[in-house]
């Protein structure tokens, strides 16, 4: 039998993600306030013998509110629009024989782009291009600076099927699929990509740029993420695959440990959630 998946009640996303097209800056969130909100920082205020332990979490967590404040992070629907930087974002976080393929990333931004979901910040200027792959490729503000650019840092990008769990099938996509229409539906058959009528939300692209990790982004945004899924009701579950090591962050955000996948792609050996 099927188990839902959508946590039965998530936590909000923190209050400096925000949906916006242009980011309206929320007043920033003071760091002691960030930190007193935090379980870690009311377990210092009880276990008083465990002071020097506490007092670095605090610190970690100062720094994560400031991070978060620098960007000023904000969500919006991804579109064909951003096929540039979804695919400088994805070749800097996978190896190759993981990565989404361009004809991919095309047929779900047309295909099921409700399903998709990015977080932007906007940069005016790097010293060093490398490090955001993606500000080559964003799109400049309706502004005076040109170089002021609304720049993907993290995303989530998904399909729909109706099996309980990612399949090599789900991840595939049907090489006709732009000659579908009304009068020619897509085959009864045809089992690839995206499904409308499923109800198994399959993420097939979720990560953070390496310089902007281990700020609390990648959580915030799924949070964000799977709120807008279940408010949608377009879903029952939400379902993907992972690594070992990351199994327990996922189990944090109210997915399901569901063992050992039969998926084969990037060479297999995933876990399916």
């Amino acid at each position: 039998m099927s188990h839902n998946l959508f946590p039965s009640s998530p936590p909000p996303p923190p209050p400096l993600i925000v949906a916006s097209p242009e980011p309206q800056f929320p007043k920033p969130v003071g760091c002691e306030e960030a930190a007193t909100n935090n379980a870690s920082y009311n377990d210092f205020t009880i276990h008083r013998d465990e002071r020097q332990t506490s007092m670095q979490h605090l610190q970690l967590t100062k720094a994560k509110a400031n991070g978060m404040n620098e960007l000023h992070p904000y969500v919006q629907t991804l579109s064909l629009s951003n096929l540039e930087s979804c695919i400088a974002l994805e070749n800097a976080i996978f190896p190759e024989n993981e990565r989404c393929s361009r004809e991919k990333f095309i047929y779900r931004l047309t295909t099921c782009p409700e399903l998709t979901l990015g977080l932007f910040s906007t940069i005016s200027s790097i010293q060093d291009p490398s490090s955001v792959p993606t500000y080559p490729t964003a799109r400049p503000l309706e502004t005076s600076d040109p170089a002021r650019k609304q720049t993907l840092i993290a995303m989530v990008i998904a399909a729909k099927t109706t099996s309980p769990s990612v399949t090599d099938a789900s991840m595939d996509y049907p090489p006709d699929y732009a000659s579908y229409s009304s009068t020619s539906p897509r085959p009864i058959n045809e089992n690839r990509g995206h499904m409308k009528e499923g109800r198994t939300i399959c993420i097939h692209t979720f990560g953070v740029l390496p310089v902007y990790q281990k700020r609390g982004l990648g959580k915030a945004l799924m949070r964000s993420y799977q709120q807008r899924m279940e408010t949608s009701g377009i879903a029952d579950r939400i379902a993907l695959l992972a690594h070992e090591h990351l199994v327990g962050m996922y189990k944090g955000l109210g997915l399901d440990d569901r063992g050992k996948s039969e998926v084969k792609f990037g060479g297999g050996g995933w876990t399916s959630l």
